[in-house]
């Protein structure tokens, strides 16, 4: 304990330093992220200020042209002239330099009642199309009696029709400035600067207010050229600004580094607002503040991280242990459902044949279901015992060659009476370029007869299921095979599929209700398919059926070694067979005289010991060569079945080491296999006695 408490003690003292670094950067790093942020919304907040100065501007200029307009409707002028005069009388009391009515024709009649055909001028066209109201920049020198860069305004007004004419709308001409004093032309101690671009990414108003007159820049071939953005991203910006978007992006000049930049989209019009501020702001920023709150908090950190520590360790036990809690919970909650259910029936049928013993007929029925409740309980062990195998690791593959023909055949003979039962056609369809290949021919097997299985279950009568094996080369000597069944069944929900391979997920449908399933034939196939590197999927839609893709790599072999029987000797004269004499140890009373009665009945001769020190003692005592067969516990009291069976090999007697020991017990793990080869036994033989196995054994020994 006080070892413990020292090494406690030295991590703490040596993790201290290390935790308080790991501190200091995590606050800082959020530190300059919260100030990044900030900066970001001031950015934010300042390109707001100016769309709102500018909507102002632009609201205010708007409504001057439609107030000069509705005067001088209200005027009611009977000639062109007398509009052109009224016009002029506003000009001289407003703020435009110039203000023009348009005619539907696109003609525009200025003050001084000068009439010219601009429906060619961009400015014209806007109002033309039926837009309500528009602004835009206009430089082109040839505007009238302007020389300098101009803002259009534009409203679109009821009509006006004098003198045969019809006037749509009225358009005002002014200095860009007014837009300039609307922008914070200092923002972040000068290193920020503004400007207006419109849709096409050409200056209404330049960052440094020095647009001349003619051709202005334009931002986005400028951002193009020095911040080598592709024009796919040009697209991607302009399209949300045509959508009416705010948003920051972060751009890397080559001669100004890197920089932030804020795109507001001014509602009404065609222009977008763009703050640009060096990064360098942001970590200028930063690394003041940094300096002047590390130090204060060091010691406050340092305590918090000790209390994190803590509290971490605190949660991630309880958060673990509640978690295994629960798998475990889920797993016996099930594993209790799928045992009990059969163990259910096993139990009911027991009591309907005592009740119906003199009844023959009936209880043949019985006897049959009773024996297929068994193997179905038989089946769910095994299945249980297979994914136990299959999650800890401790299920080795056996590598062989094999033939994938003979591996089809043998599928399409176990699959054929169950298809027929249901009247399902059946149908195998191969691409197959290479026939021998080396892998585990019994798990592949056995996935695709669990498949399979499920598939006759989820298929309904006088349905379709195909079985598709096709291969594609991966080198001179791989080759990948890939296997599909494809049912016309009741198919699978998406919900479903996303737990298909879990253990014990089963979906209850119409087609499948009433049969009996483990619900971990899937998963345990995805687990087989994993461990052989394979992969597993399945596409499916509800009422359309199914259909489970399964492929994997594997080395090409050039055969398959066929072993040559062995022919039977008969000698001269024939001596007549004596019974085979088997030694049975077995402590469980009920097990042994089940065996005994089945092996008296088969016409062997049958000896029980009750435990691992009788079985020892009888066969010591025993005449030479008196017993052919031992079949050895591997649980019982006095001597375990291991212990005994290496007695019996050391004893000094030559059928000692000749004796025929096979294991018999209900441990079928791999390792407990390897441990009754070790012992010095020659087979193992599971429980629950595979009777008809157990015969073909012992009569092969005969």
């Amino acid at each position: 304990m006080k070892r413990w408490n020292r090494g406690l003690i030295k991590a703490l003292i040596l993790g201290t330093p290390i935790v308080l670094l790991l501190a200091v950067w995590v606050y800082i790093n959020e530190l300059s992220h919260t100030t990044e942020a900030s900066v970001i919304a001031s950015m934010e907040e300042l390109s707001g200020h100016d769309m709102q100065n500018i909507q102002s501007e632009l609201k205010s200029s708007w409504n001057e042209l439609s107030a000069v307009y509705g005067r001088i409707q209200a005027s009611r002028c009977d000639t062109v002239q007398e509009v052109c005069k009224r016009l002029n009388i506003e000009q001289v009391s407003n703020t435009y330099d110039k203000i023009f009515l348009v005619d539907s024709e696109g003609n525009t009649y200025s003050s001084t009642n000068a009439v010219q055909n601009s429906k060619d001028k961009a400015y014209i066209n806007p109002l033309l199309s039926g837009e309500k109201k528009f602004v835009m920049r206009y430089d082109e020198l040839d505007i009238l009696e302007a020389v300098k860069e101009n803002l259009v305004y534009g409203t679109r007004c009821e009509p006006l029709e004098v003198d045969g004419i019809q006037f749509i709308g009225i358009i005002g001409f002014s200095k860009i400035n007014t837009i300039q004093e609307r922008l914070k032309i200092d923002s972040f101690d000068g290193r920020g600067y503004t400007g207006i671009v419109d849709m096409e990414g050409n200056y209404v108003v330049n960052p440094d207010r020095s647009a001349g007159i003619g051709r202005i820049d334009n931002y986005f071939e400028q951002v193009q050229k020095n911040a080598n953005l592709s024009k796919q991203e040009i697209k991607q910006i302009t399209a949300r600004l045509n959508e009416g978007k705010s948003f920051i992006e972060h751009f890397d000049y080559k001669d100004q580094g890197a920089q932030v930049v804020s795109f507001v989209s001014i509602p009404d019009t065609k222009w977008s607002i763009v703050l640009t501020v060096p990064e360098k702001a942001f970590s200028e920023q930063t690394n003041q503040f940094v300096i002047m709150t590390g130090i204060m908090l060091a010691v406050v950190v340092v305590a918090l991280c000790l209390m994190m520590l803590i509290i971490i360790r605190t949660l991630m036990v309880s958060t673990t242990a509640k978690a295994e809690a629960k798998a475990r919970g889920d797993f016996l909650s099930s594993m209790s459902h799928e045992i009990r259910t059969p163990l259910n029936g096993i139990v009911g049928l027991n009591h309907l044949m005592q009740q119906n013993i003199k009844n023959p007929a009936k209880l043949k029925g019985y006897i049959e279901k009773s024996d297929s409740t068994t193997k179905y309980l038989l089946s769910l062990v095994n299945d249980i015992l297979d994914m136990s195998k299959l999650q800890e690791g401790k299920m080795e593959l056996i590598l062989r060659p094999f033939s994938i023909h003979s591996l089809i055949s043998t599928i399409e003979t176990i699959m054929y009476n169950r298809m027929e039962d249901k009247n399902i056609v059946f149908q195998v369809e191969s691409d197959i370029q290479s026939p021998y290949l080396i892998g585990d021919e019994m798990r592949i097997e056995q996935i695709l007869i669990n498949i399979l299985g499920n598939a006759v279950k989820f298929t309904p009568e006088y349905g379709h299921i195909t079985l598709r094996v096709y291969q594609s080369a991966l080198g001179s000597k791989r080759v990948k095979t890939t296997y599909e069944v494809e049912d016309t069944g009741c198919g699978i929900s998406e919900e479903f599929q996303k737990k298909i391979f879990d253990s014990f997920s089963q979906e209850h449908n119409t087609v499948s209700q009433g049969m009996q399933g483990t619900g971990l034939g899937m998963s345990i196939s995805s687990l087989l398919v994993k461990q052989m590197g394979g992969t597993l999927s399945v596409k499916s839609k509800l009422g359309q059926g199914s259909c489970f893709i399964f492929t994997m790599d594997g080395d090409v072999t050039d055969g398959v070694s066929e072993s040559i029987p062995t022919k039977e000797c008969s000698p001269a004269k024939e001596k007549k067979e004596r019974s085979l004499k088997v030694l049975i140890a077995e402590d469980n009373d009920l097990n042994a005289e089940i065996l005994m009665e089945m092996l008296s009945t088969a016409g062997f001769t049958a000896t029980r010991a009750a435990d691992g020190g009788q079985v020892v003692e009888m066969f010591r005592d025993s005449s030479l060569y008196d017993f052919d067969v031992i079949l050895m516990d591997v649980k019982m009291p006095v001597r375990n079945g291991y212990e005994a069976t290496k007695t019996i090999r050391m004893l000094n007697r030559p059928d000692a080491k000749t004796v025929i020991i096979y294991a018999c017990t209900a441990n079928t793990f791999k390792e407990d296999q390897d441990m009754a080869l070790e012992s010095g036994m020659d087979g193992f033989i599971a429980k629950p006695i595979d009777v008809r196995k157990l015969m073909e054994k012992l009569n092969k020994i005969k």
